[in-house]
């Protein structure tokens, strides 16, 4: 990896040239991931532009991001070093099969990725020579255009795929002060169920809460500035601490009668997502204490099923 590494950087440096990377797909991710591309002029990369479905977001892309908004996808190929498919999931496979049968002659290799959590770098067939395939996730939530670039400094990326991509993804994400790891692309999909648990189904869990803060007769706008509150000093204690050390609450505490209650008083999908949470809870909780008995905590989670 190191010699490969070596080597692409200097292809590079020798042609005293500026790696040029291009987004095809427009949307939140390629814009925001551009816009940062950019602002780091000292890196050695620069974006060459943008090709979307509609010539108006490639466009808009370019003039926030750079560059500028090719009519083609092949066009945006023959200007670039290092393209990126930032577009869904699901189209990932039907862009590259059209991509694949336009690509432009050329000697200098060609390294093509995705942005997807999810897929790996099998999506990308046929592989044509001369290319190098991979993939490049930001663990980020990325919500608009205008304002998500500005969350990228420091933000964790995993990559994997081709050696010759993986050391040309690695030096762009090195070069932006990124921290990366190469992941294997058996554990894609792991991996991106544990970023969603972690982030989205975070909102699952503050509106259930907060739809039951209303339930009790609070208002909407206590409701949610009690939820704020609680749940960014929670998650500064659990950035600080870790999940086990900054673990409070009924079920840390052994509070057998209290979670009888809350169970008891809870209903529906509300009362399975407690119920499932707590069991999962007691074995943090275990490691937090392990000089605590919570056995009766066990057995009442069980019997509440």
């Amino acid at each position: 990896m190191a010699a490969i590494a070596y080597q692409v950087r200097l292809a590079y440096n020798n042609r005293m040239a500026t790696m040029k990377v291009g987004f095809i797909g427009p949307g939140k991710v390629g814009c925001s991931l551009g816009r940062y591309i950019t602002e780091k002029t000292h890196a050695g990369f620069a974006v060459s532009g943008y090709f979307g479905r509609s010539e108006g977001s490639a466009q808009e892309a370019a003039s926030l991001a750079g560059g500028r908004a090719f009519d083609t996808p092949e066009e945006l190929a023959a200007a670039s070093d290092l393209i990126l498919l930032t577009v869904p999931d699901n189209q990932i496979e039907s862009v590259w099969a059209y991509l694949s049968e336009k690509l432009p002659d050329r000697s200098d290799p060609l390294y093509i990725g995705h942005c997807s959590g999810s897929q790996s770098a099998e999506v990308f067939r046929p592989q044509p020579h001369g290319c190098h395939f991979g993939s490049m996730h930001p663990l980020i939530a990325v919500y608009d255009k205008e304002n998500s670039h500005e969350k990228f400094p420091g933000c964790y990326f995993t990559i994997e795929g081709a050696e010759a991509f993986i050391a040309a993804a690695g030096g762009l994400l090195t070069a932006l002060g990124n921290p990366w790891r190469e992941i294997d692309a058996t554990h894609k999909t792991g991996y991106h169920a544990a970023s969603v648990i972690i982030s989205n189904l975070v909102c699952a869990l503050v509106y259930t809460g907060t739809e039951i803060f209303k339930a009790c007769g609070l208002d909407d706008e206590f409701a949610d500035d009690a939820w704020h509150a609680l749940f960014l000093e929670n998650a500064e204690n659990t950035a600080a601490l870790g999940p086990v050390r900054a673990l409070t609450g009924p079920v840390e505490r052994c509070d057998t009668a209290t979670v009888a209650r809350h169970l008891e008083t809870l209903s529906g999908e509300a009362r399975e997502i407690y119920l499932l949470l707590s069991r999962t809870l007691t074995e943090t909780a275990k490691r937090k204490n392990p000089e605590r008995d919570y056995s009766k905590m066990i057995q009442l989670l069980e019997s509440m099923r």
